[in-house]
C-alpha cells in the first residue's frame, strides 16, 4: 500500500449498536471531492469477497478517493447478531456510514459501491437520498431468486452428509453456510425487486456484470427512464463471492481497474 495512505479502523454509531468501519484516507492535498462507501455482500459472500473489496478500496484511495468500508449491524466486527438485524436497518447503516465519512473528511459528493446484496442495499439507500453515483457490481435484482439460489447452494454443499430420519421441513432460523437467517429476514430479502424503481437513484450508475441476464437489461432501461446516466460494463471474471475448491480468495483485477477508472473519469 502507498505509504501516503492511512487506514483507520474504528467504531461508530449509537451506543449498543456500534458499527465497525475502516477508513482509507489519502493525503489531504491528493483528496478528491467524492467519498466512497463500500456496501458489503452478506454471509459467505462477504467472507469470499473480502480481499477483493479491500483491494478495490486500495486502488480507489490511491486514485484520491477517501473510502469507508464497514460492517452492517449483526455482521463482521459490528455489534449484534445476524438474527437481530434487518434489511431496513442495514439500509439505515449505509446512511450512518455516509454521515460518518463526511464527518471525518469533507466531501460534497458520495459514491456507493455494492457487490451482490450489498449492491441492492446501496440501490435502495440511494432511492431514499439520491447519491451522486452508485456502482452496482452483479447486483441481486430479485431477492426471491437470490434466496432460492442460496438455499440450493446450501443443499448442494450438504448433499453427501447423513440426513436425519423423517420429512425435512424448512426451519428458522435458516442456516446458510453458518449464517442464520430469521423468517422475517428471509421475507424481506424475498421482497427485493430493483425493477420496481419509482424514482431516480443517482446521477450516474455504473452497472458491472460478470454474468449477463435479461433482468439486467430491464434494469438499465428503467434507470435510464428516470434520467439516470447508466454506464454498463460486461466483464469476464469469476464469481468471487462463491467458495473456491482450494479456499483461496480471488481478486478480479480487471473488474477493480474498470470500476476505479470509471470513477476517476467521472469525479477526478
Amino acid at each position: 500500500m502507498n505509504a501516503s495512505v492511512e487506514v483507520r479502523p474504528f467504531y461508530f454509531g449509537a451506543p449498543g449498536k456500534e458499527l465497525f468501519g475502516c477508513l482509507h484516507a489519502p493525503e489531504p492535498d491528493c483528496c478528491l471531492d467524492c467519498g466512497v462507501v463500500v456496501c458489503q455482500p452478506f454471509g459467505h459472500e462477504y467472507v469470499n469477497s473480502h480481499r477483493a473489496l479491500r483491494q478495490l478500496a486500495k486502488r480507489l484511495v490511491d486514485a484520491g478517493f477517501p473510502v469507508l468500508r464497514f460492517d452492517y449491524y449483526g455482521c463482521g466486527d459490528s455489534r449484534g447478531e445476524t438474527t437481530e438485524s434487518s434489511l431496513s436497518e442495514w439500509i439505515c447503516n449505509i446512511s450512518q456510514a455516509i454521515s460518518e465519512l463526511r464527518q471525518r473528511i469533507e466531501v460534497s459528493k458520495i459514491c456507493l459501491i455494492g457487490l451482490r446484496l450489498g449492491a441492492s442495499l446501496a440501490f435502495l439507500n440511494a432511492q431514499q437520498r439520491c447519491a451522486t453515483s452508485v456502482v452496482l457490481w452483479d447486483p441481486v435484482i430479485r431477492g426471491d431468486a437470490y434466496l432460492t439460489e442460496l438455499i440450493a447452494l446450501q443443499k448442494e454443499m450438504l448433499r453427501f452428509r447423513p440426513k436425519p430420519p423423517g420429512t425435512q421441513r424448512m426451519r428458522y432460523p435458516l442456516d446458510i453456510f453458518g449464517f442464520p437467517l430469521s423468517e422475517g429476514f428471509c421475507r424481506s430479502i424475498g421482497e427485493i425487486d430493483l425493477l420496481q424503481t419509482p424514482r431516480k437513484v443517482a446521477e450516474h450508475v455504473l452497472l458491472v456484470e460478470t454474468q449477463a441476464g435479461e433482468e439486467s437489461q430491464q434494469l438499465r432501461g428503467i434507470l435510464a427512464n428516470t434520467g439516470t446516466f447508466v454506464d454498463h460494463q460486461r466483464l469476464q471474471a469469476p464469481n468471487i463471492w462463491l467458495p473456491t475448491e482450494d479456499g483461496s480468495l480471488l481478486v478480479p483485477g480487471r473488474v477493480l481497474q474498470s470500476i476505479t477508472s470509471r470513477l476517476v473519469e467521472r469525479h477526478a
